[in-house]
């Protein structure tokens, strides 16, 4: 079976629907999402309507979370009003219309916190919470001491910033995801983080996310091209939605 897992689409339809068409040409078995359909883009509504149409299972982000329950302390001026806008957009009225109650009844009760797939385990920031980044060796550490024996691989997002952790006899090594070899599932336990479809935040403004061979345990990342000034002009179209939400989808920061 060939896996796609994504994360972090933050409501970029067009890097969305670019990175579909890549994953069709990959000759993929199932879409797997880590979380944060919302929040920052223009077109939430869009992008919740595919996550229930077309992915196997989508995991509850931080700002899914903002957006339909509570906004945490920690969420800065910016990204709190992207998450005011957003709820303002897919909060249903009384008068809405059965399809807006069946998408917010989505993003309250049908995103999940883990999953795990055989000995692959898949959360959003951590296991232990979708607040938790994975962003260096120190947290890899003790994350890798919290996994189940069962447990050889962890796929996250949250990051925006897509890295593996290795975790090897004489510690944790980190690669970047163009390294020049990368290791194969089950060999060593991985981290991996699979980078973020509709914000990257490593300097690359391409869609990011991953290919899993679970046949042949190989895995590998694709960069995907898509209309970064598109979104930049629908940003700028909508009342309400910060504009530095575009500036920095051009230089993927």
């Amino acid at each position: 079976m060939r896996l796609a897992v994504i994360s972090d689409i933050h409501a970029n339809l067009t890097a969305l629907k670019a990175v579909l068409e890549d994953i069709r040409l990959q000759k993929v078995d199932k879409i797997f999402c880590l979380g944060d359909l919302v929040g920052y883009g223009p077109a939430p509504r869009e992008v919740v309507d595919i996550a229930m149409l077309k992915f196997e299972f989508t995991l509850r982000g931080n700002h899914d979370e903002a957006v339909t329950f509570k906004l945490p302390k920690q969420f800065n001026p910016v990204a709190a009003r992207s998450i005011f806008w957003t709820r303002e957009k897919l909060k249903p009225a009384p008068q809405s219309g059965p399809h807006s109650f069946r998408r917010w009844n989505f993003l309250c009760k049908k995103l999940k916190d883990v999953v795990q797939v055989d000995d692959l385990l898949f959360a959003h920031g951590t296991p232990r919470s979708f607040y938790d980044y994975v962003d260096g060796i120190k947290a890899a550490k003790k994350v890798f001491a919290i996994l189940s024996s069962e447990v050889t691989t962890l796929f996250v997002g949250h990051s925006h910033i897509p890295v593996v952790f290795v975790e090897m006899e004489q510690g944790i090594r980190v690669l970047n995801y163009d390294a020049p070899k990368l290791p194969k599932l089950r060999e060593h336990r991985l981290i991996i983080n699979v980078g973020s479809v509709g914000q990257p935040r490593d300097g690359n403004p391409r869609a990011c996310y991953v290919v899993v061979d679970n046949e042949t345990n190989e895995f590998y990342y694709r960069r995907v091209e898509y209309d970064v000034e598109e979104v930049v002009r629908q940003i700028y179209a909508k009342a309400g939605l910060p504009k530095d939400n575009a500036h920095r989808l051009r230089g993927g920061y």
